[in-house]
C-alpha cells in the first residue's frame, strides 16, 4: 500500500510503500503448483441463492480472490511421514503445521484458519484421536488467498495425490483450477483409487431466513467490502469422482449471468465434456431428498460425476492436449462462446447452458409468420381506407 509520509509535504518523494500483509509459502516444504485468478468484469446476476424454503444463501464475492495450489515436496514428505507407534505426532510436526497453516502463510491480522466444510468462519478444525498416524499424510494443499490482505481465507489439504516414484524437484501433480462467481472447482490425479478427483468449494457470507426481510425489516448488511476488515468465508466443500484424467477446467459465461453455468473439462481422451453446475453442488444431501430441496432443484449426491455423450462438445472431434479453455458472451444471453486450445488442435463452439429459450428453434414456420404479417398489413390499410371513406360520406351527408 502507498501512504503519505507524516511531515513530508515538501520532500521531493513524500510517499512510502507499506506492508499490508504477507502469505508464505516455503519453497523447502512446498512447491507452487498453480495459481487462478477470478475473470475480470464477469457479470453476476444475484448476490444470493434462493433456497427451497425461499431463505437467501449469501454469496462470497471478493474480487481479490486468488487460489494457490501447492504440493509437498518428496524430501519433507519423506522426513515427516506419520509415526507408526500410534502416537499423535508426525516426525517434526508437519500435520499440524503444514495443514494448520503455520508454514503456509502469514496475515496481517493475524486470523485462524478455516477448517473444511460450512462451519464458522476463524475456527480451528478439530483432528480426532490418532488421525495423522491412522490417515494418510496429506501432499496436496488448495489455499484462497485474498491478494490484499495476505490472509488465507481457506486451505483444502487431499493426500494420494503426489506421485510415489516422481524425481527430486520435479513438479508431479497438474492441478487446473477456475474461478467463478463464489465457486472454485480443481482437479487431480487420485494415485490411490487411480482416477480424477473434482473438488469443490463454494464461499458464503451467511444466510437470511425467508422471514429476515420484510417491507418494514431487513437485516443489516456491509454495504462495501473490504479484505481488511470483512470476516471470512463460511466454505462449503465436496469431492466427486471423474472417470478422465483432466486436463484443463473451464466455464460458460453469458451476457447477462442468467443463464445457468455449465463447468467444461479437456480429457486426457482429446475429448472436452461439460457437467451441469448442479451435479458439482457441494450442497447435494447424501440421503433421500425433501421437499424443499426438490423445489430448490438440488439433486442426490453420488460420487462419480456421469460423462454424458449427448452433453459433450466436441462431439466426435478429437481435440488434442488441452491446455486451457476459455469463453466470452455472445449477443444474445442463452449462448456462450467457448474455447479449447494449448496443443496442437484448437476448437471452437458455442454452447446454451439453458437451451435457446431467446432463440426461435429451427423448425419454425417463418413462412407462415411472413405470410400472417403481410396479411395484417393488407387488413389495416384496407380498413384505413374504408374509414376515411366513411368519414368523407358522413361528412357530406
Amino acid at each position: 500500500r502507498v501512504s503519505r509520509k507524516s511531515g513530508s509535504k515538501l520532500s521531493p518523494n513524500p510517499f512510502e510503500l507499506v506492508t499490508v500483509g504477507t502469505t508464505i509459502f516455503d519453497p523447502s516444504q512446498e512447491n507452487i503448483v498453480n495459481i487462478a485468478y477470478p475473470r475480470r468484469g464477469e457479470v453476476i446476476q444475484s448476490p444470493s441463492t434462493v433456497l427451497g424454503d425461499d431463505a437467501l444463501l449469501l454469496k462470497y464475492l471478493n474480487p481479490h480472490l486468488i487460489v494457490v495450489v501447492t504440493e509437498a515436496t518428496k524430501s519433507f514428505l519423506e522426513g515427516v511421514a506419520p509415526m507408526t507407534d500410534g502416537s499423535d505426532e508426525t516426525g517434526n510436526g508437519f500435520y499440524n503445521a503444514l495443514v494448520g497453516g503455520q508454514y503456509s502463510g502469514s496475515s496481517s491480522s493475524g486470523q485462524k484458519r478455516k477448517p473444511i466444510g460450512a462451519s464458522k468462519p476463524g475456527t480451528d478444525a478439530a483432528l480426532p484421536a490418532n488421525s495423522s498416524a491412522n490417515a494418510a499424510t496429506p501432499s496436496l494443499f488448495i489455499s484462497l488467498v485474498d491478494s490484499v490482505s495476505g490472509q488465507i481465507l481457506h486451505r483444502v489439504s487431499h493426500a494420494h495425490a503426489l506421485a510415489s516414484d516422481l524425481a527430486e524437484g520435479a513438479v508431479s501433480t497438474r492441478v487446473p483450477v477456475v474461478i467463478s462467481e463464489n465457486w472454485v472447482v480443481y482437479t487431480f490425479f487420485n494415485q490411490r483409487t487411480r482416477r480424477t478427483d473434482v473438488g469443490v468449494l463454494t464461499l458464503h457470507e451467511g444466510m437470511i431466513d425467508k422471514n429476515g426481510i420484510t417491507a418494514f425489516s431487513a437485516p443489516e448488511q456491509e454495504v462495501s467490502f473490504s479484505s481488511l476488515e470483512s470476516a471470512k468465508p463460511i466454505v462449503l466443500s465436496k469431492t466427486f469422482g471423474l472417470a478422465k484424467a483432466v486436463t484443463a477446467v473451464g466455464v460458460t459465461t453469458t451476457k447477462a449471468g442468467i443463464s445457468s453455468k455449465l463447468f467444461l473439462f479437456g480429457t486426457a481422451n482429446d475429448q472436452v465434456v461439460s457437467i451441469d453446475r448442479r451435479m458439482l453442488d457441494p450442497r447435494r444431501p447424501n440421503g433421500e431428498l425433501k421437499e424443499t430441496e426438490k423445489m430448490e432443484g438440488l439433486i442426490r449426491y453420488s460420487p462419480l460425476l456421469p460423462i454424458v455423450p449427448l452433453k459433450t462438445p466436441s462431439h466426435t472431434y478429437e481435440v488434442s492436449s488441452v491446455q486451457s479453455i476459455s469463453s466470452a458472451p455472445a449477443n444474445v444471453e442463452s449462448q456462450s462462446l467457448v474455447l479449447a486450445y494449448g496443443g496442437p488442435d484448437v476448437f471452437f463452439t458455442r454452447l446454451a447452458p439453458s437451451k435457446g429459450f431467446d432463440l426461435l428453434p429451427d423448425d419454425f414456420n417463418r413462412g407462415l409468420l411472413s405470410v400472417v404479417l403481410v396479411g395484417l398489413i393488407v387488413l389495416l390499410n384496407v380498413i384505413q381506407r374504408m374509414n376515411k371513406k366513411k368519414m368523407v360520406t358522413t361528412v357530406w351527408s
